[in-house]
C-alpha cells in the first residue's frame, strides 16, 4: 500500500511539473505602426472577458482569455487552463478610498512582501498571459505614493518573471494618470483602461495624453450607473438589454477592434452577474445563471458568427404608454399598463416573467459590494403578447418593475423601468 501511495505521489509530481514546464512566453513586439502581443512566438490578440465562471462558454463563443482581479482564487487559473484560456492575472493593491494609508511605511512594505510571495507562487502557471497590478487604485485617491508601490511590484516581476508583461489598470483615462504612470512606473509595459461611456474617445485620448506604449481595454461594456440619466427622485435609468446589445456591438467593432496599432485587445464586463444599482446593469448573465443576448453579441464579435439560436431582445419598455423620459408617479393600488417591445429572432416560443423590486438608490461605485433587494409580490390583472396590466403596491415608495424574457435554451433578455407610488 505504501508503494502504491509513493507511486501515486511521484506520478502527481511528474504531472504537475509537466504542466508548469509549459509556461507561456509572452512579449510585446514593436511594429512599424505600434505594438503587437506575442505568445509562444505567435501573434496574440486578446478576445477576453472579465470572468470568474462560465469559462467553457467563453471558449465556445470564440474568446481566448479571461481577466480576474486578484490572486485569492488561484484555482481559477486551473479552470482557465482546462479550457485553453489565457489569464490577465490581477494583483490586488489596496485602495486609498477604502482606508489604506500609503504614508504608513510598515503597511506599505507588508503589502508588497505579501504580493511578492503570491507572484513567486503563481508566476509559472501555464495559463498566465500578463499581470494586472492593481485595479483602479486611482479612484478617488489623493496620495500619489501608490504609484511607487505599483512600480516596486512591476520591477519585482521583471526580475523574477521574464515571461509575462506587466500592466496596471486605471479607472477611466485622464492626462494626470498617464503622466504619473509614465513618470513613476517605468516597469509597466501596458496600460489597462476600465472605460464605459468614456470608451467613445479612448483611442484618441490615449494618444492625446502622451501614452507611448500599448494599452488594453480591461473593462468595457455599456454605460455604467455612475453615467446614467436619473429621474426626478434620483432613480437611475437603465437601458434595455436590446439597447445595450447594440451598444456593445458598435463599441467593439468601431472602437476597440479598429485600433490595431496600440490596442492589444480587451476584456468585456461582466461575464457573470452582480448587483450594481440593479441586478442586471452590467451582468451578461442573470442571477439565475441564464445568459443574456450580450453573450450572443460577444460571440459575433469574437467569431464573426451569431449562435445558431439567439436570445430574444427587449428593445423598449413603457408604463401607460410613456417611456423613461416621463416621471412615472401612481396612486396606491392603481392599475397600470406595462408595455414592452422585443425582437423574437429565430425562436418559436418565449417565456415571460415579471418581477417587482424596491428601488435601491445605491451610491456605491468601483465595484464595491451592493446588497440585492428582496422581490415584492404584486398582482397581474391581464396579459397579452406585448403588455400586462398590474396593480402597483399599496405602500408609498419607490419601485422598479422588470420584464424577463427567455427562449427554450434559457437565453434571456431583460428590461426595467422605475416608478413612484404616492398617496391615494
Amino acid at each position: 500500500m505504501k508503494n502504491i501511495i509513493n507511486l501515486f505521489c511521484f506520478a502527481l509530481f511528474l504531472f504537475s511539473n509537466s504542466i508548469f514546464s509549459q509556461v507561456a512566453k509572452v512579449s510585446i513586439n514593436k511594429t512599424s505602426n505600434g505594438f503587437q502581443l506575442i505568445k509562444n512566438n505567435e501573434p496574440y490578440y486578446i478576445k477576453g472577458a472579465g470572468a470568474k465562471s462560465n469559462f467553457k462558454k467563453v471558449l465556445e463563443s470564440g474568446g481566448n482569455s479571461i481577466r480576474i482581479w486578484s490572486t485569492n482564487k488561484s484555482e481559477l487559473l486551473d479552470s482557465a487552463y482546462k479550457y485553453n484560456l489565457s489569464v490577465c492575472l490581477g494583483i490586488w493593491v489596496a485602495q486609498e478610498r477604502n482606508g489604506f494609508n500609503y504614508n504608513d511605511e510598515y503597511n506599505v512594505k507588508s503589502q508588497i512582501e505579501l504580493i511578492k510571495k503570491e507572484i513567486l507562487r503563481l508566476k509559472d502557471h501555464p495559463s498566465i498571459l500578463l499581470w494586472g497590478i492593481g485595479n483602479e487604485v486611482d479612484l478617488q485617491y489623493s496620495n500619489f505614493k501608490v504609484w511607487e508601490t505599483i512600480e516596486e511590484i512591476a520591477k519585482f516581476i521583471k526580475k523574477v518573471d521574464p515571461n509575462h508583461p506587466t500592466a496596471t489598470v486605471i479607472a477611466g483615462l485622464d492626462p494626470s494618470k498617464v503622466f504619473m504612470i509614465k513618470k513613476y512606473c517605468p516597469s509597466i509595459d501596458i496600460l489597462g483602461i476600465n472605460v464605459y461611456g468614456a470608451i467613445e474617445n479612448a483611442p484618441l485620448n490615449v494618444r492625446r495624453y502622451g501614452w507611448n506604449k500599448p494599452y488594453i481595454v480591461t473593462e468595457w461594456g455599456v454605460n455604467g450607473p455612475f453615467e446614467a440619466k436619473v429621474n426626478s427622485w434620483g432613480a437611475k435609468i437603465e437601458p434595455t438589454n436590446g439597447f445595450k446589445a447594440s451598444q456593445r456591438l458598435r463599441r467593439y467593432q468601431s472602437i476597440i477592434q479598429k485600433d490595431k496599432d496600440l490596442c492589444l485587445g480587451s476584456y468585456c464586463f461582466l461575464w457573470g452577474q452582480k448587483q450594481e444599482s440593479t441586478s442586471t446593469w452590467h451582468g451578461m448573465y442573470l442571477s439565475n445563471g441564464h445568459p443574456t443576448e450580450a453573450v450572443d453579441v460577444m460571440e459575433y464579435c469574437w467569431s464573426g458568427n451569431w449562435p445558431n439560436q439567439r436570445a430574444p431582445s427587449i428593445m423598449e419598455i413603457k408604463l401607460n404608454g410613456e417611456n423613461w423620459k416621463k416621471n412615472h408617479v401612481f396612486s396606491q393600488n392603481e392599475e397600470v399598463s406595462l408595455e414592452y417591445y422585443y425582437e423574437k429572432f429565430n425562436n418559436d416560443s418565449l417565456i415571460f416573467d415579471f418581477q417587482l423590486y424596491p428601488e435601491t438608490f445605491s451610491n456605491k461605485g468601483g465595484g464595491d459590494f451592493q446588497e440585492s433587494p428582496d422581490k415584492i409580490p404584486f398582482k397581474i390583472i391581464k396579459k397579452s403578447e406585448n403588455n400586462i396590466s398590474f396593480v402597483v403596491p399599496n405602500k408609498k415608495g419607490f419601485y422598479r418593475v422588470f420584464v424577463f424574457l427567455k427562449n427554450n435554451l434559457n437565453q434571456s433578455t431583460v428590461a426595467n423601468i422605475p416608478f413612484r407610488v404616492d398617496g391615494i
